[in-house]
């Protein structure tokens, strides 16, 4: 079997022995470079999505391709690329984080599993993070977006809060700004002048890609 269709197989069934195995025996015999290896992982990502969307797996299969993903990028293929003296190629750094009065984490997380594993780099901040912080770690980073998350109805002017900051620092136009959670909707994306809204982490990847030209 080619090693593409091992690795798509391997994420699929969340053998993460075996993804490890793959990849640290196709560097070890120069079979692949670790940049092939992210560029094979963030296909079958894609194709992941694509079976989500078409409801032929379902969120837990999700999460569980997503995990295994970001550990092996984590320990094997970022330090085989920092050893050659590289650094791993990104579409865009992305701020994340659930905001001020809400402590909800799954989807977020989530969307920042599924960002990271087609190649943004992340900088997942956690829950009730204050609208200072999401921005001095945007200016910190030299992020491009900033992401949004609010599940609850009461928590969901924090999300204006944040865009309200920027506005005050005259940092608005610097950042794409994207919200998502179960109460919010592209309304209110409008509405606080957000520049797009995601339903759910498949979205949230078309919707920053777009947002960004990538």
């Amino acid at each position: 079997m080619p090693l593409e269709e091992e690795i798509r197989e391997s994420i699929l069934e969340w053998d993460e022995d075996k993804l490890i195995e793959l990849c640290c025996t196709s560097l070890e015999s120069n079979e692949a470079t670790p940049e092939e290896l992210l560029k094979v992982i963030g296909s079958t990502m894609q194709y992941i999505g694509e079976l989500f969307e078409q409801e032929e797996i379902f969120l837990p299969d999700l999460i569980g391709s997503a995990d295994i993903v970001k550990k092996v990028v984590d320990d094997i293929l970022d330090p085989a690329i920092k050893e050659k003296g590289g650094e791993r190629e990104t579409l865009g750094r992305v701020i994340l984080g659930t905001v001020e009065g809400d402590v909800h984490s799954i989807g977020k997380d989530l969307v920042a599993s599924f960002l990271f594993s087609n190649g943004f780099e992340i900088y997942n901040l956690g829950e009730e993070v204050p609208a200072i912080n999401f921005i001095d770690k945007a200016e910190e980073v030299n992020a491009n977006v900033i992401g949004l998350s609010s599940l609850l109805t009461m928590s969901m002017n924090s999300q204006r809060d944040v865009i309200d900051e920027l506005k005050k620092r005259g940092l608005r136009d610097k950042y794409k700004i994207v919200i998502g959670g179960s109460p919010t909707s592209v309304d209110w994306a409008e509405e606080i002048g957000a520049d797009g809204w995601a339903d759910d982490a498949i979205e949230a990847v078309s919707l920053i890609k777009k947002l960004l030209n990538v």
